[in-house]
């Protein structure tokens, strides 16, 4: 990754001013471990480094941990006692699920040091104040910066004292059925949508126990494209047999929760991947894939992440291979499918989703 692709966005650029603001008013913290979380463009890592600052780095996304990893070198994937021990300043960008923040302020409160000041900071459109309330439940300071760039920190010191080795209500945990199977589903703070059954996860499901389970014949191989809370690797390993399961995300905290509802389900023989779309695996290498792409990047709506994916798809997926897809019907992929997998046909449709089968050629 270039110094020039390290260019700070409006976030960046408030909490670097308010990290020297800081630093102005207790220099002692300059000298101290911090510790960079989910940094969205490598700029407040480069300037950590750049400022001889004892930093130590946490990246979710395999793609950004990749992107960055010539400014950062090995970093850790969430999280954990010894990336935030002695730890005293914090930087984290505030990610879309409020169950993100719940479970980091937990970790932060519970495995920094006890003068430790989180700072989260985001667009000021994007802040609201259960967000004060969820830091409240674990620090007995917490206030808000001023506001630079049109964005704001979310300041949080003098951690209180904390049972266990996790926060209570982490990982989330809910009962679903779905195409007549029962499933136990887990997930982490940062992975989308919590541990509900989505209801586009939920007709895609619907549809492939009507019309598509002759897409998993024993000895095929099937891929999970973003895994998520883990709802279509487990139906999978319930409903197929002898077929070689893979459950990826770009996520680390994804990857997490699929490996929780997995266990909480007691099926085995899943491999879970952690890396961006699927760069890992060959070309013309898997025979079925499903995915349920996002359609948000940070705080943003984007079709972005769903056209790469559709395209990892139609790279990976052996001459004849299947990809069902199901998407809202006001994102109109169908001719990114057909153009980047290939014939693609309509196969169910509610008033807010379509899914899709497309035919690799």
């Amino acid at each position: 990754m270039s110094n020039e692709a390290m260019i700070p966005d409006n976030v960046d650029r408030m909490l670097l001013r308010v990290l020297q603001e800081t630093f102005a008013k207790e220099p002692w913290r300059k000298t101290a471990p911090v510790v960079v979380i989910n940094d969205a463009t490598g700029a407040l890592s480069y300037w950590a480094l750049e400022n001889d600052l004892d930093v130590r780095f946490v990246q979710d996304s395999a793609a950004l941990g990749a992107l960055q990893a010539s400014v950062t070198g090995p970093i850790a994937t969430c999280p954990n006692p010894d990336v935030l021990k002695g730890a005293t300043t914090v930087l984290y960008r505030l990610a879309r699920p409020l169950e993100a923040l719940e479970e980091l302020a937990w970790q932060v409160a519970a495995w920094a040091d006890p003068k430790v000041l989180l700072l989260a900071g985001q667009l000021q459109r994007h802040l609201n104040f259960s967000m004060n309330a969820v830091l409240a439940d674990v620090f007995d300071n917490v206030s808000a910066s001023r506001g630079y760039h049109k964005a704001r920190a979310l300041r949080a010191t003098a951690p209180k004292a904390l049972a266990g080795h996790a926060p209570a209500r982490m990982p989330r945990k809910n009962n679903v059925t779905v195409g007549a199977e029962s499933l136990e589903l887990r997930a982490y703070g940062l992975t989308f949508g919590a541990a509900k059954l989505d209801p586009g996860t939920r007709l895609l499901l619907d549809t492939l126990t009507m019309h598509g389970m002759d897409s998993f014949v024993p000895g095929s191989s099937a891929v999970d494209l973003g895994c998520g809370n883990g709802t279509v690797a487990a139906f999978l390993a319930q409903k197929t047999h002898n077929v070689a399961i893979i459950a990826t995300d770009d996520s680390a905290s994804a990857l997490r929760s699929t490996q929780a509802t997995l266990a909480a389900n007691t099926l085995a023989g899943v491999a879970l991947v952690h890396q961006s779309g699927l760069v890992t695996l060959e070309d013309a290498s898997i025979d079925t894939i499903v995915l349920n792409p996002p359609f948000h990047k940070g705080t943003e709506i984007t079709g972005d992440i769903a056209r790469f994916l559709f395209a990892e798809a139609g790279r990976v997926l052996k001459p004849g291979g299947i990809l069902w897809t199901v998407f809202n019907v006001s994102r109109r992929y169908h001719k990114a499918l057909v153009k980047l997998v290939g014939p693609t046909e309509q196969i169910a449709r509610d008033s807010r989703f379509i899914v899709t089968r497309s035919q690799k050629v």
